[in-house]
């Protein structure tokens, strides 16, 4: 939920003019407004440049129209920020990014989705045929998509750090559960298999936790740091599935019980491998990076 809210304040905080920063950034800070970031759509996820969702100038205002999906905080949100293309021609030069308040006629949001996670963070499909004031175009047409990229490179280190909580989590009950849980009248602590296994999730966390903290100190310096973003994120993401599934096993049979913390772990951390960008477009980026230099 606050990872939401985040994508849509880092799109009008990074893009935006001071006029749409005062309209909204203060009271998005108090609280008192929620932000969506929708980017995504239905045929359009990992590659921004295939929306179909369009933004065309009509005087003072632009009519936007096309559906967006998985969007999280739609339902609830104050305003949502949407990507569309507004030079259909162009590739992702051609996209760029609106704030619609939610009371705009022609906004319409689905019921969430039955999601198998995160159950706390809710995600809904956006319909668009509305009117939106040329005042809330965020910068330039033609900007959106340098404004996207800006804002995902940081909210993947929220996702690294998601992961990082919650492989701590599971590293922590694992622990605790193997110096409970006898077998055969021993402590799982006790059996080498075992300690071998909580090392490897360790192992993972400590990883987890460097790479972040890495990408960390670069962004707070002022560079750039999209690659160590995409690292922090990928490593990190799918170290949770190892550490969580890990853990599982440990506490065998229990942990596949809803009385356990473990089932809800490993279904939270499912999702943190495809959202803000999957594994497989993190390795890309990182290669292209790489190759760049």
């Amino acid at each position: 939920m606050v990872g939401a809210q985040y994508l849509a304040t880092d799109s009008i905080l990074l893009g935006g003019d001071d006029a749409l920063r005062e309209r909204y950034l203060p009271d998005a800070a108090a609280g008192l407004k929620l932000g969506a970031f929708a980017l995504t759509e239905p045929r359009a996820g990992s590659n921004p440049a295939d929306m179909a969702t369009q933004a065309v100038l009509e005087g003072d205002y632009y009519r936007l129209t096309g559906t967006k999906h998985f969007i999280s905080n739609a339902g609830e949100a104050d305003f949502i920020v949407v990507y569309a293309k507004t030079d259909p021609k162009a590739g992702h030069r051609g996209i760029s990014a609106f704030v619609v308040d939610k009371d705009t006629p022609g906004l319409t949001i689905s019921s969430p989705e039955k999601l198998m996670g995160i159950r706390g963070g809710h995600a809904f499909e956006v319909a668009l045929d509305c009117k939106v004031p040329v005042a809330n175009r965020i910068g330039a047409e033609g900007t959106g998509f340098i404004t996207a990229m800006k804002v995902l490179d940081n909210s993947r280190l929220d996702v690294a750090a998601t992961s990082i909580g919650i492989s701590e989590a599971a590293l922590e009950a694992a622990v605790f559960w193997s110096q409970q849980r006898k077998v055969g009248g021993e402590l799982l602590s006790q059996k080498q298999g075992i300690q071998w296994m909580l090392a490897d999730m360790k192992l993972r966390l400590e990883a987890s936790w460097a790479l972040t903290l890495q990408a960390c100190a670069k962004r707070a310096a002022g560079q750039r740091f999209s690659q160590e973003s995409a690292m922090a994120k990928l490593y990190a993401s799918e170290a949770v599935g190892f550490i969580t599934d890990t853990a599982l096993q440990i506490h065998g049979g229990y942990g596949f019980t809803r009385e356990m913390p473990l089932e809800r772990y490993v279904r939270d951390a499912r999702i943190l491998r495809i959202y803000e960008g999957s594994s497989e477009i993190q390795r890309t980026i990182i290669a292209r990076t790489l190759l760049a230099e």
